[in-house]
């Protein structure tokens, strides 16, 4: 880990001390990002002791992010940037991410809050309707299943968006890698015992949450013939600094892979997380989905199909879902997204609170800007 360390802040040196190139221009932030806003009906199974129970049946669901982007060009060539994720609600979360980033002939390195390379490097299948949903979507799962998280095999990641430095090689060849070191995975939390006070705060504890992890990701990016390809792979390794259920470091791993040809989008992703737990504590989480999109003019349509299988002492608990949707493009920036989501979620020990089939209807706009 040291020598990769030692690596990356050699990468950073050249770009920061580069002979005595200049600045072209100072950096100028530009606004960009996107807003979304969906009327939610589900029909849940709501007997007593279920998941359900007592929820209602409606809802109006919106997400959105204001984000400032700059970058400047030295005279060298080598460029630095900077990225602002802005909520659009009061969250305890108000600036989602936010880091620097220096690119050149060496490749790229980001600093601060952003996904991992494992997460921004990884495939898997389409979204029926869009980015926003699908049953892979980092923005909104509305089934109520009981279950511990939601189904999705993306995000990829032990570490989220906390702080981290991430290198990525220049793609040759079609083939590109990516590596992020993220120390401890608890520094943004306000309640869980870590610094909340950014640089007032020292140095984080080694008892809370995941530390010194490592996440690496790789894929190959290419077009032949007329059909794009996109494969992906990726592994990390943490540091399980404290938990009831964990004897061992915190593992996961996982693969990819996309196609698209005459407008069809083919894809699915795979991914195993050891969720820290030895023997005799459980086994392992497993995620994985499959799916195509057809897409032509303003019109796309799509299903895709996710599955969960997270392993206990005794037995597996299990959660099957299916999506079908579609999307249609107003104009620029304007896309209407509408779909149905079947889920079914199962307990090994049959437990009823763990339990429930949902069906879930969403309409809605996104708008990007």
């Amino acid at each position: 880990m040291k020598k990769l360390l030692y690596g990356t802040t050699a990468l950073a040196a050249v770009g920061l001390m580069a002979g005595s190139a200049t600045a072209a221009e100072k950096i100028k932030m530009g606004v960009g990002g996107y807003f979304q806003a969906f009327f939610v009906y589900g029909d849940q199974d709501d007997g007593v002791g279920q998941p359900a129970a007592n929820r209602r049946s409606t809802a109006v669901k919106r997400e959105g992010e204001i984000i400032f982007n700059g970058k400047t060009t030295l005279d060298n060539g080598i460029q630095f940037g900077v990225q602002v994720q802005l909520e659009a609600e009061t969250c305890s979360d108000q600036i989602d991410e936010s880091f620097m980033w220096v690119s050149g002939s060496f490749g790229r390195i980001n600093v601060g809050s952003e996904n991992s390379a494992a997460y921004l490097m990884h495939y898997a299948s389409p979204q029926p309707s869009g980015w926003s949903h699908g049953l892979n979507s980092p923005n909104f799962s509305h089934a109520t299943t009981g279950q511990s998280g939601f189904l999705h095999t993306n995000p990829v990641s032990l570490t989220s968006d906390d702080e981290k430095i991430t290198y990525f090689t220049p793609r040759m060849a079609g083939f590109q890698l990516g590596v992020s070191y993220t120390p401890d995975t608890g520094i943004e939390e306000t309640n869980g015992g870590d610094p909340a006070n950014g640089s007032y705060g020292g140095f984080g504890f080694d008892n809370n949450g995941l530390g010194e992890a490592i996440e690496v990701g790789a894929n190959y990016v290419n077009k032949f013939n007329g059909v794009d390809v996109a494969i992906s792979g990726s592994y990390g390794q943490a540091e399980q600094d404290v938990s009831a259920a964990a004897t061992d470091d915190r593992e996961e791993w996982s693969v990819g892979a996309r196609i698209g040809i005459a407008g069809f989008t083919i894809g699915a992703g795979y991914r195993n997380d050891n969720l820290g737990r030895g023997t005799g504590a459980g086994g392992d989480r497993t995620d994985y989905n499959v799916g195509v999109r057809y897409a032509t003019g303003p019109w796309g349509v799509g299903v895709q199909y996710a599955r969960l299988e997270i392993d206990q002492v005794v037995g597996e608990d299990e959660v099957d879902a299916i999506e079908i949707g579609g999307s249609y493009d107003l104009g620029p920036g304007v896309q209407l997204q509408a779909g149905i989501q079947f889920w079914d979620a199962e307990d090994n020990l049959s437990a009823v609170g763990s339990e429930g089939e949902s069906t879930i209807l969403f309409v809605g706009t996104f708008l990007s800007f």
